[in-house]
């Protein structure tokens, strides 16, 4: 299979722009599934990446302990407090046509493989990144079989080795893809200094990058911001993963050097203007 340079020009045409007939909820709403109280960092960045990117709403699903984190931390950000896993199912089945991002901050646990498990059972679009995929460590069979083309997952490479463990010893990242999309339907974001994206379908592979983005919280950023521009009437899976990455790397470019993930959050509306921009009618 060929693999395609990513670039502007594969995937603008689709970016979810925002004109004068849009409102926040014709643009979509995310719901980022919150974990650990030790970790809601995490969840605070993929949400206001994705707020700042291509979302009319997002709402982040907390505890009774890091509701108040959340609160006065983020205004904008809507909340809702899920204590136990059928109060999570409650609010799945109410909230089906929403997109769902979980990992970022989940902790990797059985609490966390059962929400992820009930998502992809119930949910059309969901990203998976971080402890949604490590929670799934020697259980990676029944991952594979509930993964289908319009769910996305996220991994650096050694949550793609726990994932696909038959390739720990492969480390060539196009062999990698290669042998993994044929094991999967879904939507990879292989992350690296040079991030392949990959479905069935298609491969990009993002060239041009920023070595600065080797600190915590990047991944985090990248996964809200993919999660903002997937969905009904917006961006295809493949689509909404190249543009992220894209859209991740040259914010990070654009930064130099000494940069933290704070940082890509203040600076993503430059990019996103820069699109707007070069490309919006």
């Amino acid at each position: 299979m060929k693999f395609i340079k990513n670039s502007l020009n594969v995937w603008v045409k689709k970016f979810p722009f925002k004109n004068n007939k849009s409102h926040k909820y014709s643009r979509g709403q995310l719901i980022v599934v919150a974990g650990e109280k030790e970790m809601v960092g995490a969840s605070m960045l993929s949400a206001e990446a994705a707020l700042r990117t291509g979302v009319g709403s997002v709402k982040v699903l907390c505890s009774k302990d890091t509701f108040p984190i959340f609160a006065l931390k983020f205004t904008s950000l809507l909340k809702k407090e899920i204590n136990n896993f059928d109060e999570f199912k409650k609010f799945v089945s109410k909230n089906k046509d929403s997109v769902y991002l979980i990992g970022p901050g989940a902790g990797v646990s059985l609490n966390t493989l059962k929400k992820t498990t009930y998502l992809l059972k119930n949910i059309k679009h969901v990203i998976l990144d971080a402890d949604a995929l490590t929670s799934f460590k020697k259980k990676t069979k029944n991952l594979h079989k509930l993964l289908d083309e319009n769910k996305i997952i996220t991994p650096h490479i050694k949550e793609f080795k726990t994932v696909f463990p038959h390739l720990k010893k492969n480390n060539n990242y196009k062999k990698l893809i290669l042998s993994a999309i044929k094991k999967i339907n879904a939507t990879i974001v292989l992350k690296g200094n040079k991030t392949i994206i990959g479905n069935y379908k298609k491969i990009l592979i993002n060239k041009k990058s920023s070595n600065e983005l080797a600190v915590i919280g990047t991944g985090d950023i990248l996964a809200g911001i993919i999660s903002s521009l997937v969905g009904e009437k917006k961006m295809k899976p493949i689509e909404a993963a190249s543009a992220g990455v894209w859209i991740h790397s040259k914010t990070a470019i654009s930064l130099k050097k000494g940069i933290i993930a704070e940082d890509l959050i203040k600076n993503l509306k430059k990019t996103i203007n820069y699109i707007y921009g070069k490309y919006s009618k």
